[in-house]
């Protein structure tokens, strides 16, 4: 009789918590009643109904709002709610992001920032190749957007595009490395040498580490880490073309910017 009171149960949860997914408010508070009425104490199922009475809530806020604010309420709603580390509530969480990204899809907002774009969301989707194609669009028209550089090198590097993730990774960090989102990071190798050097030398010890390619910068070097990449950049280029006057050059003005970077170098090249 226990076993079978257990099997029940968590059938009836499952059950609702797929109603939940489809977003069926209805359907899901009648399988997490039927579950309480039997077992009052009973917590996935009354997790279920509390999950249920805020979604709902939030939905029914939604309408009196206009396009824009409606979009940006509902994904800080998701950003911020305390989703269990269970296989329910994380398609419960995909079923919201699609629920958002069809009302993103049929409004005239293309991005709310620092996040929010379709880029942004199908890349939450695990749809890597559709997420690169929207990324890239609004990375042309925001040419200066770190967080969206990262987010379009997050898209290439799942679809294991790394040669070519790993170029975007560099130039994002030299472009606008505080503003790249390093939680997020798909690649967590990556994001262990922003943590531990922080982002703006990131693009020097992510090449010293094997981890980032040398790449041309795309706007004037300006800061002290991105003038030092250069002449690290220019060292390397110099050796690869046995270019020994141009070498010794770059490495000095290395030394005198950045000497221990330039330690760091030459003791790599010693290894």
């Amino acid at each position: 009789m226990q076993l079978s009171l257990f099997q029940w149960d968590i059938l009836a949860v499952g059950d609702g918590y797929d109603s939940l997914a489809d977003l069926n408010f209805n359907d899901a508070r009648n399988h997490f009643s039927r579950v309480l009425k039997v077992l009052p104490d009973h917590p996935e199922a009354g997790r279920g109904m509390r999950d249920l009475n805020v979604w709902e809530g939030v939905l029914r806020d939604m309408e009196g709002l206009e396009s824009e604010p409606a979009l940006s309420f509902f994904w800080n709603k998701i950003v911020n709610f305390p989703f269990r580390n269970s296989e329910n509530c994380r398609t419960f969480r995909l079923s919201l992001i699609k629920r958002l990204l069809a009302l993103m899809d049929n409004s005239a907002t293309l991005y709310i920032p620092p996040d929010l774009c379709l880029g942004y969301l199908y890349l939450q989707l695990a749809d890597y190749v559709t997420a690169e194609t929207h990324l890239r669009v609004l990375v042309g028209s925001l040419p200066g957007n770190g967080r969206l550089y990262g987010y379009l090198a997050d898209a290439l590097w799942m679809q294991g595009r790394l040669e070519i993730a790993d170029a975007a990774y560099a130039k994002v960090l030299l472009l606008d490395p505080h503003n790249v989102s390093v939680a997020a990071m798909c690649n967590r190798r990556l994001a262990d040498i922003i943590q531990e050097r922080g982002a703006a030398l990131t693009p020097i010890y992510g090449f010293l580490e094997g981890v980032l390619p040398l790449v041309e910068q795309e706007t004037e070097a300006v800061t002290l880490e991105a003038r030092a990449y250069e002449f690290l950049r220019q060292a390397e280029q110099a050796k690869r073309l046995a270019n020994h006057d141009e070498m010794v050059a770059a490495r000095r003005s290395l030394k005198k910017l950045a000497p221990q970077v330039l330690k760091d170098y030459l003791d790599q090249l010693a290894d």
